[in-house]
């Protein structure tokens, strides 16, 4: 579990106060507000005041761009020499460093910052007013933060004594200072450390509670999900699984609302491995792995052996064991790399001297009594990283030749069960497509009947009140009447008008489907969504008439006229459409069986633009769907329809398309009340 960063003193507030106002501005408007205020400050102190909040901002969610920002700011306050502001930043690099697992770099980074912060003369050298704080306090608050990141780096060089010895350092110091916030911060990481030599369980809980309490006194809950989370685990240890998972829950939903990513990631891996080995839950474990690795990707973590190794024992226990070998050989080659670096990394940490340079101990060194045992100690220690090397290498080549065994042998049998995959699968798409062209034909069919009916009727008449004409005309010149032939010819005219008209309006729907079906499906053009979303719900129904002609629902419909046209590919956004809304009025359809006269079938469609994102909202007053299935909704094959009227590919190939035109699709539910699926498609 990664050890959160300790609170930090807000340096934006307590600058010169000429510069207020931009910051409260540029908390308002995010990262890129920030950045533009960067260029545009006329002044040394307030760059460096930006640069070190847009590095806060940055920290526990993307490591790399926050050790960016925090050099760029160490260069300015040494510079100016402000050695306290480089102190500072310098411990932001360090905690950054350290999170992504380089750990010599992080310790001399730190090194330094520690230097600084111990020098009482450093008071003197900060941009900081002390607008909160005196100067002594400013310093302290560095000091304190700095031991508590060396106290995690400790703790990753598996140094858990130094480990201790720092955090006592820093609950010192925020005891005299009455900084309550780092108190929490203190008293969660010792209840870690607790937890993890399991010496006390109780008195790690206890610790954990303390961090609580002060967390909420202060009102900074950006790691209080991490108090949770440590709850957990201790709740997990004495085999109290109901409340493991509450605190897990409890701390997922706080660091989600903290922005805190690495955090909920962190959480959603305990949860993968309470599910694994406590609960037996095949779904629940195998969702909460694909949950870790998409956080952790997102952040950019590169280390994931742990997190495929969940992956392929979560797939293992679903009985997918194409997946759980594929996520297997992920682990096994991700771990080998983490162990090459880790080893590589304790070793640059060793070559430090952790006690000349921290002055952890006050012990004296022992005298070296001759030049010939140094030599000895230095060729035994030698030969014992050799050896230590040449065991890893014989045990990674071993695990490698037992996998090149498996794999061996099942390559066959691989090869054979994907070929019948790929063929069960393209006949069913097939059947899927087939399905839905059958829907629009019957609604197609449907809406060219009307124009046609009229073209019909009219002809017929035009055909009468031409013999009619022509029977006038036969008469003799008394005898004819010549009004009602003026009358005869006028009607038939209005009547080609209308055949006229209704001719067009056929061939203006044939031209439409044209368009939307033909062979360049990979081009995406400008289109009117409101126009396609209306087309297809008017298809859609007239299909399931012709198909049933005792059917019948209320459809309503709610377009944003502001929308305008977006670039898609018609045909493709035209069968999800078509697919959410066959379901919608199968759904209301099969509820009107056992619902009673009162109840009036309703599928509503709406549109609407905001910000640069489009959403389209199709709504049914249906059964709606069981909320232990609409995680599977979107897998392929699934399908709660009977055996023969579903195929199980209609929502998950509308996935698909949605996902391949950069949007996504949404679903909320309530069970025999309603469901609403939710497109949203980006304007650009």
């Amino acid at each position: 579990m990664k050890i959160p960063l300790p609170q930090k003193m807000n340096v934006i507030l307590k600058l010169a106060l000429a510069i207020f106002p931009l910051f409260c501005f540029c908390q308002q408007n995010g990262y890129d507000s920030l950045k533009r205020a960067f260029y545009v400050a006329t002044t040394d102190s307030a760059r460096f005041a930006i640069l070190d909040a847009i590095a806060e901002r940055y920290t526990e969610n993307n490591f790399d761009s926050a050790i960016y920002y925090t050099e760029k700011a160490i260069g300015i306050a040494s510079k100016n020499d402000k050695s306290l502001d480089q102190a500072r930043a310098l411990d932001l690099k360090g905690y950054n460093l350290m999170h992504l697992s380089k750990l010599s770099a992080s310790f001399q980074v730190l090194s330094e910052a520690l230097q600084i912060a111990e020098n009482t003369e450093s008071e003197k050298k900060s941009w900081d007013r002390h607008a909160l704080d005196s100067p002594r306090r400013f310093r302290l608050k560095i000091l304190e933060s700095i031991h508590h990141e060396i106290g995690h780096l400790m703790g990753s060089a598996g140094k858990t004594d130094q480990q201790l010895y720092h955090y006592g350092e820093t609950r010192k110091i925020a005891a005299s200072i009455h900084d309550t916030s780092m108190l929490g911060f203190v008293n969660m990481n010792v209840g870690n450390v607790y937890l993890g030599e399991k010496k006390n369980l109780d008195s790690a809980l206890e610790m954990e509670k303390t961090a609580e309490r002060c967390f909420v006194q202060t009102g900074d809950k950006r790691y209080l999900g991490v108090v949770y989370q440590i709850m957990g685990d201790i709740s997990e240890q004495k085999n109290d699984n109901s409340a493991a998972r509450a605190y897990f829950y409890k701390g997922i939903a706080i660091s989600s609302a903290q922005d805190n990513e690495a955090d909920v990631a962190d959480i959603y891996d305990d949860l993968t491995e309470h599910y694994l080995t406590r609960e037996k839950n095949k779904d629940s474990s195998l969702f909460y792995a694909k949950k870790t690795l998409q956080v952790l990707e997102s952040i950019g973590v590169k280390n994931l052996g742990d997190v495929y190794d969940h992956l392929s024992k979560a797939y293992e226990m679903n009985n997918n064991r194409d997946s759980a070998f594929k996520y297997q050989g992920m682990a096994l080659n991700a771990k080998n790399i983490a162990s090459r670096e880790r080893i590589k990394s304790l070793t640059d940490v060793q070559k430090l001297s952790f006690d000349e340079q921290f002055r952890l101990q006050e012990l004296e060194k022992e005298k070296i009594e001759t030049q010939n045992k140094i030599r000895t100690y230095s060729f035994l220690g030698g030969i014992g990283i050799l050896l230590l090397f040449l065991l890893l290498l014989y045990r990674n080549n071993v695990a490698r030749k037992k996998n090149n065994q498996i794999l061996k042998q099942q390559k066959e049998k691989i090869e054979t069960t994907l070929t019948e995959l790929k063929s069960a699968q393209s006949q069913l798409i097939q059947s899927e497509k087939m399905a839905s062209l059958g829907e629009l034909t019957a609604g197609i069919a449907h809406e060219i009947q009307n124009p046609l009916n009229f073209v019909n009727n009219f002809s017929e008449v035009n055909k009468e009140l031409i013999e009619e004409l022509e029977a006038e005309r036969s008469k003799g010149n008394g005898e004819r009447d010549e009004q009602l032939e003026d009358q005869l010819l006028k009607d038939i005219r209005d009547n080609e008008e209308k055949i006229n008209h209704h001719g067009k309006r056929a061939d203006a729907i044939v031209k439409g489907m044209l368009q939307h079906s033909r062979s360049s499906v990979s081009v995406k053009e400008p289109a009117d969504i409101n126009a396609l979303a209306d087309e297809y719900l008017r298809l859609s129904y007239h299909g399931l008439r012709a198909k049933d002609n005792s059917f019948n629902a209320t459809m309503n419909t709610d377009f944003d006229d502001s929308i305008g046209k977006i670039d898609i590919i018609p045909q493709d956004i035209g069968r999800v459409l078509l697919n959410l809304y066959n379901n919608a009025f199968y759904a209301v359809n099969e509820k009107k069986k056992t619902a009673g006269e009162n109840y009036q079938p309703t599928v509503s469609v709406s549109t609407k633009k905001s910000g640069d994102q489009v959403y389209i909202t199709v709504n049914d007053n249906g059964n709606g769907i069981p909320q232990k299935i609409v995680d599977k909704i979107f897998q392929p094959f699934f399908t709660t329809k009977p055996t023969g009227q579903g195929t199980g590919l209609g929502l998950s190939l509308s996935y698909d398309i949605i996902k391949a035109h950069g949007g996504a699709i949404k679903v909320n539910t309530k069970e025999n009340e309603e469901s609403e699926f939710t497109i949203e498609l980006p304007l650009k």
